[in-house]
């Protein structure tokens, strides 16, 4: 659990760890690490302005997100965590305080009713990767999906919501943002996994599949893509 010495801000960081369902999970800002999830239900995390300069009052806000954000990246406890009352400008700085931006960009490419994923070190996932100095997401979005499976002449056709998570390198914490894109081709899809990616399997995802895709896929990925995704099987 969370250590004590946090208690004595808690009239400013509401945080309820329990199931609320009266909140609009579409709009709140997650940030995953491995089973546990910050979650800002009044905070837009793909609009936020990184960049901001901030007012006295909202110095005092980050830097209490950040001592709690020491203890919210050690702690073991698996519950969801959320986050009331701190404004959009001090979260970004905390943010940018605690964590190494490390952003990426991968698609989810479909075909008949199915749609493409990988298997990368044993745990199904979509294709993705990071973005390049100088490259937009779109680009490097394009470029990854092509790079670990294979498939020629993708297109774009629609951006699709981003998934947000940490994790540990080294000493270094870092926060990686994934834009996902809707993605087709016209051509024949021939894979070809990128094995020095740990990829070592490529397939078609269908209606059938669907289920055991989400339950075993990374959770960022099971709970704001997997609307997406079944909808996408059932067409």
């Amino acid at each position: 659990m969370l250590n004590l010495r946090i208690s004595w801000y808690i009239y400013l960081l509401y945080l309820c760890r329990l199931n609320n369902e009266s909140q609009n999970t579409l709009q709140m800002y997650k940030i995953f690490q491995d089973n546990k999830t910050l979650i800002f239900p009044k905070i837009d995390g793909n609009t936020m302005k990184w960049d901001t300069t901030l007012q006295e009052s909202e110095r005092y806000e980050a830097d209490i997100l950040c001592d709690f954000l020491q203890e919210w990246l050690y702690d073991t406890d698996p519950t969801d965590t959320f986050i009331h009352e701190v404004g959009e400008n001090a979260v970004a700085v905390a943010l940018n305080e605690t964590f190494r931006m490390t952003p990426a960009a991968g698609g989810i490419v479909v075909k008949d009713g199915k749609f493409v994923s990988i298997t990368r070190n044993g745990i199904p996932d979509l294709p993705k990767g990071h973005i390049e100095k100088g490259e937009q997401p779109e680009q490097a979005a394009l470029r990854e999906v092509e790079e670990e499976t294979g498939i020629n002449k993708l297109r774009i056709v629609r951006e699709l919501p981003s998934t947000w998570h940490c994790y540990q390198l080294g000493e270094e914490w870092r926060l990686k943002r994934t834009w996902w894109y809707l993605m087709e081709t016209e051509e024949a899809m021939q894979f070809k996994p990128q094995t020095e990616e740990g990829i070592s399997e490529i397939k078609l995802i269908g209606n059938e599949e669907i289920d055991a895709f989400l339950r075993t896929t990374f959770r960022s990925i099971s709970e704001i893509l997997g609307k997406e995704l079944r909808q996408l099987t059932t067409k």
